[in-house]
């Protein structure tokens, strides 16, 4: 299981359903939710200044977003955090259906899939056994 997942999308019921799913599929443990890329941005600047947060396992983003959108969010992520929190992975979770976005999406480092919404649960399957993501999930126990 995924122990801290970041969600940034500016629809509240996307988040409140995508949350619902994540928690009732196992998927992480603790969820936190941002509403656009400036929220995101001023969150890893908090925890750059150790003021308070917890560096996410998984970022699940929006591309359309008011005030800072997706890409905006990952050029400055990448440019200012990327080096800072280099397990942080990204996935695409976006309603934009355009192949050029999804072109531009892998341009970033640290994006491991894009995916168009709604995330359904053979996509989190798939992200389980996603080689960025798959010692999450692991079944085997250390004795």
């Amino acid at each position: 299981m995924i122990k801290n997942l970041l969600l940034i999308d500016d629809d509240h019921t996307t988040l409140r359903l995508l949350t619902l799913m994540i928690t009732r599929q196992g998927f992480a443990e603790n969820v936190f939710t941002l509403n656009n890329g400036q929220e995101g941005v001023d969150y890893f600047d908090q925890l750059v200044n150790n003021e308070e947060g917890v560096a996410p396992d998984l970022i699940f983003l929006d591309i359309n977003m008011p005030i800072m959108n997706g890409w905006d969010f990952l050029d400055e992520y990448s440019a200012r955090f990327e080096h800072v929190y280099p397990d942080t992975k990204i996935c695409m979770l976006t309603s934009s259906v355009d192949p050029m976005d999804k072109l531009q999406a892998f341009y970033y480092s640290s994006v491991i899939t894009f995916i168009s919404k709604p995330l359904f649960k053979a996509e989190m399957e798939a992200l389980r056994s996603h080689p960025s993501l798959n010692h999450f999930f692991s079944t085997s126990t250390l004795n």
